[in-house]
């Protein structure tokens, strides 16, 4: 879904809890994974070789692939709630993350979460109707 649909449908705050759980559940899904990486290459010093030796490189080397990509993600999004969240007070009233989303930085529909898209969101506050960039 995207950011402007699901602001809209929960409001901003959800958005932004919502970004925090998903990019701390990466992080936890990083640290597994350097977990099965390590794991794997401790087991490879007592292999001497053959088929068995081959399956737990490959699994240690899947470790490591999954580790750097839940690291990307774990990183963009945390970055991308931290960047709205910071400009999410209206500079007129002071009201946190009480607004309406008027428009989004055009994104590609295939744009992936890493990508860090929408990078700006156009709001107007829900209070007193001042209109603002966020990010």
């Amino acid at each position: 879904m995207r950011v402007t649909e699901y602001i809209h449908r929960h409001g901003f705050r959800r958005w932004y809890e919502r970004q925090l759980v998903e990019s701390h559940a990466y992080l936890a899904l990083a640290f597994v994974a350097l977990i099965l990486l390590l794991a794997g290459l401790e087991v490879l010093g007592d292999i001497a070789g053959g088929a068995r030796y081959l399956f737990v490189l490959l699994a240690a080397a899947l470790g490591g692939l999954l580790m750097v990509v839940a690291w990307r993600r774990f990183t963009a999004l945390l970055a991308r709630a931290e960047h709205f969240a910071e400009a999410a007070t209206c500079p007129q009233c002071k009201a946190w993350g009480k607004f309406r989303v008027l428009d989004q930085e055009g994104e590609p529909e295939e744009a992936p979460p890493e990508a860090g898209r929408p990078h700006w969101l156009r709001v107007r506050c829900t209070k007193c109707e001042n209109e603002w960039k966020l990010g």
